[in-house]
């Protein structure tokens, strides 16, 4: 026995709309695909049937035919952390103006969901991706080439360029920019909290923190701690404090430079709940500059990534590939900015 609803209704095909503007099926195709092959005239009836029956296109259809769907896949570390938010919109807003729809994925930062996405959008005959990697292993990358979807690496600068695009910024340079600013208020002494040494980004901030040390004739080894937490996230943040304090009063370090803004937050909040000041009794800087670093008191000092510049330019590269057979694949680099703002002072004992 059926169990469809009796108000359940079977989308108009394009028989009706033939039916109702007196041709045949094969010109409705035509007035969907190719409007130039048909007379004005019957162009317009058939076009008033489409819209007096409300008919909508199957687009899966013409997708396994043409091989490719009109969708991109978008996947990200943490669809939770803001700092994807703006970089969906840059890819979203660039896709909108070649009509392509744009489906967000979610690895977790766990490897087997990014397998399992990345298959997934091979299957859905996706036309092309933009993928966050969660590690150096590109393997699932190249995956996707083999099944014929494009892609773009977002936000790695170590892609080669006869093996893909790549779009990303110079983390080296945002963690100098940090390294400096804390050295210059006096800081001799710093904490550098981050997710796993397996993002490149965050291994790339280390490296340019610790070089910010010795070029202030300072030993990184000696002033640079590092505390490593298995996510990149405001619990994990919160979580380190102690981690962070561990030395005592005399020897903790009265800085702590944070891999992304999620964890400079949570830290900041750990910190209050000690009964501890920012930045009186401890200096905090974020990276990225999220929508709300400025909205917390004192408001987050932090690297500023250009995100919703990333997600347009890993777009574009995308559109280039798709649509022009001389594609040459590029790496689009970014300069970030520090911004100064309250979460920062002088170091004083």
């Amino acid at each position: 026995m059926s169990t469809r609803s009796p108000n359940a209704r079977r989308g108009v095909g394009i028989t009706e709309v033939a039916r109702r503007a007196g041709v045949s099926p094969g010109t409705v195709s035509n007035v969907l695909n190719r409007p130039e092959r048909v007379a004005e005239a019957t162009r317009l009836r058939v076009e008033a049937a489409i819209t007096e029956l409300d008919y909508v296109r199957n687009s899966s259809g013409s997708s396994l035919r043409s091989g490719r769907s009109e969708s991109v896949g978008l996947l990200v570390l943490d669809v939770t952390n803001p700092f994807f938010t703006e970089v969906a919109r840059g890819v979203e807003d660039e896709a909108a103006g070649s009509g392509l729809a744009v489906v967000l994925l979610n690895s977790a930062e766990k490897r087997e969901r990014q397998q399992r996405n990345v298959r997934l959008l091979a299957e859905q005959r996706a036309a092309g991706a933009v993928v966050m990697p969660v590690d150096d292993d590109l393997s699932d990358l190249l995956w996707l080439s083999r099944q014929g979807t494009f892609w773009v690496a977002l936000d790695r600068g170590d892609v080669a360029e006869d093996v893909g695009c790549s779009v990303s910024v110079d983390n080296h340079a945002g963690g100098m920019a940090a390294g400096r600013h804390l050295i210059g208020l006096g800081h001799e002494t710093v904490t550098f909290l981050t997710g796993p040494f397996a993002i490149e980004q965050v291994r790339r901030r280390h490296e340019g923190l610790r070089d910010a040390f010795t070029e202030a004739g300072l030993d990184p080894d000696s002033c640079v701690r590092v505390v490593e937490q298995p996510l990149l996230n405001p619990e994990q943040g919160e979580r380190a404090v102690d981690a962070i304090l561990g030395g005592g009063p005399r020897q903790r370090p009265r800085a702590v430079f944070c891999a992304n803004d999620q964890l400079a937050l949570g830290v900041m909040k750990g910190l209050g709940q000690r009964g501890l000041r920012v930045p009186e009794d401890m200096s905090v800087v974020g990276y990225d500059n999220v929508d709300f670093a400025d909205l917390v008191h004192p408001g987050l000092t932090t690297v500023a990534q250009p995100k919703y510049e990333l997600g347009r330019a890993a777009m574009r590269l995308l559109e280039s590939e798709l649509n022009h057979g001389e594609h040459v694949h590029e790496r689009v680099l970014f300069t970030p900015e520090l911004v100064v703002r309250g979460s920062t002072a002088v170091y004083r004992d």
